[in-house]
C-alpha cells in the first residue's frame, strides 16, 4: 500500500492500493479524506462518448465537458484523454475491464444519452471500477435540455461520493450581488457553482447587497438602498412576499441563518455604531447580542446554531470573535495580522475561512483557523483582492471571489491551499453564499 496525503498537518489522505497491480488484486480504490500526511496524485478516470451521442454530438460534448470539469476541478481525479481509450462502448452496462485497465484508469463513466425534437433529453449513467470489474453506482434521468448540466453535476456528486464517501460539491448553487442594468445598481442572482444557469431573484434598479438564502431556500434576507437608505429585506421567494426589518438611514447587513431557519443574525448600525442583532422570524423581534463601542459586523452561525463568530475593532484592529446566542462576553479569535474580516463558518464545524491581510507585505488572502484560536493558516498566494469566502455545504472547499485588473474571478479551494480557476461562466458576482440546490 502507498499513502499519499495532502500537506502535513492537512485533512485530505489518498490511499492507491498497489496501483500497479490493481486490476489483478481488484482491490478497491478510494480517496480518504482525513487529517494527515504530504502530496497528491490524482486517481485517473475515463468519461468515453456516450451511447446515442452521435444523434446530438453537441450536448452530448456538453454533458461530457461538466462531468470533466467537475472532477478536475477538486484536484482529486484526471480524466484520461479521449484518443487513448482502448474501446468504443457497446453497453453502459458491460464494458472491457482488462482493456481498460491496461490504460491504468480505476473508473470509468459510461453513458447513454437519448433525446427527442421536443427537447426532452434521457440520460443514464454507471460509474465501473476498473479493479473490482463491477459497477459502483448508476442513475437514470429524464428532463428537459435545459437541466442538462444539473443532472451532469448529480452524476459527477455521485462519483465524488463512490471514492470519498462524502457528499460531493457540484450539484450547488452561489448567491451573489452582480452588476444591474442600470448605472450603480446590483442585483441578486442565483446560479449553479460554476455559473451556468444564472436566474435573477431581485432586479428593481436599485442598489442591492450581501443576500443570504434560509437553509429550506424558501426565505431570501438581503440589503437594499431602494428606500434611499440601506435597510434589510426578507423576502419569501415562493409568494414573493417581503418584509423590510430595519428603516432609518444606519447601514444593515445580514450575516448568516441559523442551521433551523428560525434566526437571522445581522448588523445593524445604531446611534452611529454597528451591533450585532438576532431577529427571530417567529416573534418579530430583534434580539441585541453586542453593545459596544467598537464597530461589530459580519455575523455567522456555527453549524451548532448555538455560536456566533464576528468581526470587531474594539481591540483597536478588525479581528474575528466568537459569541453565542446568548450574548455572552466574546471571546477573540485571531491575534495574528492587523485586519482579519469576513469569517464563514464550515459546515464541518471545525474551522472558520476570512479574509486577512499579511503583516509581512500586506496583500490581502484567504486564511483558515480552527475554533480554539490554532491552525492560523494563509491559503492562497496569488494577490489581487479576494473576497469572501464560502464554504461548500460538504465543507471541504471554499469559494472566493478575486478582483485582478478590475474583472472578478471565482476560484474554488481546498483546505490545503490548491485553488483552481472557475471557468469565466454567467455574470460577475461577489459571491455571498454557496448552497444545495433547493428547487429540482
Amino acid at each position: 500500500m502507498r499513502r499519499r496525503c495532502l500537506r502535513d498537518g492537512g485533512w485530505v489522505c489518498l490511499l492507491v492500493f498497489g496501483w500497479a497491480l490493481w486490476a489483478s488484486a481488484q482491490t478497491r480504490v478510494q480517496i480518504d479524506i482525513e487529517k494527515s500526511g504530504t502530496g497528491v496524485e490524482r486517481l485517473p478516470l475515463a468519461i468515453p462518448q456516450m451511447l446515442g451521442e452521435t444523434t446530438d454530438a453537441t450536448l452530448g460534448q456538453q454533458i461530457r465537458g461538466v462531468l470533466k470539469q467537475d472532477l478536475e476541478i477538486t484536484g482529486f481525479f484526471r480524466v484520461a484523454e479521449q484518443a487513448t481509450y482502448p474501446e468504443a462502448l457497446q453497453s453502459v452496462e458491460q464494458i472491457n475491464y482488462t482493456a481498460w485497465a491496461a490504460l491504468q484508469v480505476i473508473g470509468v463513466v459510461a453513458g447513454r444519452l437519448t433525446s427527442t425534437p421536443d427537447a426532452q433529453v434521457g440520460l443514464q449513467f454507471a460509474l465501473h471500477d476498473v479493479g473490482q470489474q463491477r459497477i459502483l453506482a448508476g442513475n437514470t434521468n429524464n428532463g428537459t435540455k435545459v437541466r442538462k448540466r444539473e443532472k451532469a453535476h448529480r452524476f459527477s456528486d455521485l462519483v465524488f461520493r463512490e471514492f470519498t464517501g462524502e457528499p460531493g460539491p457540484f450539484d450547488t448553487q452561489i448567491i451573489c450581488a452582480s452588476p444591474g442594468k442600470s448605472k450603480n445598481s446590483k442585483d441578486i442572482v442565483i446560479m449553479d457553482y460554476d455559473g451556468h444557469g444564472a436566474r435573477t431573484l431581485i432586479s428593481d434598479g436599485s442598489l442591492n447587497l450581501g443576500p443570504v438564502l434560509s437553509p429550506n431556500g424558501t426565505f431570501l434576507a438581503y440589503t437594499s438602498y431602494r428606500s434611499g437608505f440601506p435597510n434589510l429585506y426578507v423576502r419569501n421567494l415562493l409568494t414573493g412576499a417581503e418584509e423590510r426589518l430595519t428603516s432609518g438611514q444606519g447601514l444593515a447587513l445580514a450575516g448568516s441563518w441559523s442551521p433551523d431557519g428560525r434566526w437571522l443574525a445581522l448588523n445593524q448600525t445604531i446611534d452611529g455604531n454597528s451591533e450585532i442583532f438576532l431577529y427571530d422570524t417567529k416573534s418579530k423581534q430583534m434580539k441585541r447580542l453586542t453593545n459596544d463601542w467598537g464597530i461589530d459586523v459580519s455575523p455567522v452561525f456555527a453549524p451548532d446554531g448555538q455560536r456566533i463568530a464576528f468581526v470587531s475593532d474594539r481591540g483597536g484592529s478588525p479581528q474575528i470573535y466568537l459569541t453565542d446566542v446568548q450574548g455572552k462576553t466574546p471571546r477573540r479569535l485571531t491575534y495574528e495580522g492587523k485586519y482579519n474580516t469576513a469569517p464563514a463558518w464550515s459546515p464541518r464545524d471545525d474551522v472558520l475561512a476570512f479574509v486577512g491581510r499579511a503583516e509581512r507585505d500586506r496583500t490581502l488572502g484567504i486564511y483558515t483557523i480552527r475554533t480554539d484560536g490554532s491552525q492560523f493558516e494563509r491559503l492562497n498566494e496569488q494577490g489581487g483582492s479576494p473576497e469572501g469566502p464560502a464554504w461548500a455545504p460538504n465543507g471541504r472547499f471554499v469559494m472566493y471571489t478575486n478582483t485582478q485588473g478590475g474583472s472578478w474571478r471565482r476560484y474554488i479551494m481546498r483546505e490545503d491551499g490548491q485553488n483552481f480557476l472557475l471557468p469565466a461562466s454567467g455574470p460577475s458576482c461577489l459571491v455571498s453564499q454557496w448552497v444545495a440546490r433547493t428547487a429540482r
